[in-house]
């Protein structure tokens, strides 16, 4: 019964969350509406209007407007306070600070932490791991025989009311249960990355690849400018517009800018990544990529899966009406539990106290 009230409360506050973006943008629309129309404004400005606004903080980074959320994105950092903004897509004015406190935050840390810090992230870890023997044991008493399993993929609502909610258990936990056991494996590699991907490598190599870093070591008279390092990658990918820029966070870390070929970004994108040194503005020379092992494709697709992020508003729909499906399981299977043990024990123990009281 706690196993199946926990996944009820993580799988719908997962469903709700797969349209996070459109739920800030209806409680917060100051926050995602552009003030001006025009031609898009420049990442440096962007930057530099960040900076301003907040002088004793660092800028970690900014994205371009996306398809789903015509505004500038932008983080600033200081000590531990991490700062969500937005900023208006041409002008580059800063629209205001994501609250830290919201709807919208409080499901993302009960799904993610179960309000529990990083206790319960590792608590919400184990529980994936259980939910994905839940599938795996759910078949083995699904299975009616082959001579009856094809009625246990369909709900027969003529029958007694006990009957229609058997059978809304078995076809609702059949059709699913793929999505279901996709869910908690996903799920869990994001509580333990390290081991799930030493899984994963143990059967598909994955590609290595070396993370690309500064040079502090060197001699430098002055450090590039923001403006020059942008434009350095820009004429190294030409003809494609920047879609993210993510500024070193230490001495050895690279000043990295992220294109894509169209705009607004697109959901999920393939975006062509340039990394430059931050003291010199020289390029840092990254391995040309081989080709993709089996293992590569599957942890490339571990998030976008868990999350819906692919294929428009169609997944995203879809993700939700189906993540909705473990706590209508639960729902059905308390009612089973409900009928067939408590209500049966009750009866028997109140049976002799019914006896004794008779003449």
């Amino acid at each position: 019964m706690l196993t199946g009230l926990y996944i009820f409360v993580v799988c719908a506050t997962g469903a709700m969350l797969v349209f996070r973006i459109d739920i800030q943008r209806a409680m917060h629309p100051a926050l995602f509406t552009p003030r001006t129309s025009g031609s898009l404004a420049d990442p440096v400005a962007v930057m530099e209007s960040i900076q301003k606004a907040y002088p004793d903080s660092r800028v970690s980074g900014i994205e371009a407007p996306t398809t789903t959320r015509p505004t500038y994105l932008a983080y600033a950092a200081r000590g531990d306070r991490f700062a969500t903004l937005l900023l208006d897509p041409v002008s580059a004015e800063l629209l205001g600070e994501v609250p830290e406190r919201s709807f919208v935050r409080t499901l993302q840390d009960v799904h993610f932490d179960l309000l529990g810090g990083r206790r319960g992230r590792l608590v919400n870890g184990m529980g994936a791991i259980v939910l994905f023997g839940m599938c795996v044991t759910g078949l083995v008493i699904w299975w009616p025989g082959r001579n009856h399993w094809t009625r246990s993929l369909m709900v027969d609502f003529s029958r007694q009311w006990r009957r229609v909610n058997w059978d809304l258990h078995s076809a609702v936990g059949i059709w699913t249960v793929a999505l279901i056991a996709m869910w908690a494996a996903t799920g869990a590699n994001l509580v333990f990355p390290g081991p799930f991907r030493l899984a994963v490598n143990r059967i598909s190599p994955l590609t290595q690849f070396a993370t690309p870093r500064s040079t502090p070591d060197r001699v430098v008279v002055s450090r590039p400018s923001w403006r020059a390092l942008v434009d350095e990658a820009r004429r190294r990918v030409p003809g494609q517009h920047v879609a993210r820029v993510v500024l070193p966070s230490s001495d050895t870390s690279p000043f990295l800018v992220m294109f894509s070929r169209v705009q607004p970004t697109p959901g999920n994108p393939e975006l062509t990544a340039v990394y430059l040194d931050q003291f010199t503005g020289d390029a840092v020379t990254v391995p040309p990529p081989a080709r993709p092992s089996a293992g590569d494709v599957v942890m490339a697709w571990l998030t976008p899966l868990h999350v819906g992020s692919f294929g428009g508003n169609g997944v995203k729909v879809a993700w939700l009406l189906l993540g909705m499906a473990p706590p209508v399981l639960f729902l059905t299977g308390f009612i089973m539990w409900w009928t067939r043990v408590v209500r049966v024990r009750w009866l028997r123990a109140s049976r002799p106290a019914a006896e004794t009281a008779q003449p």
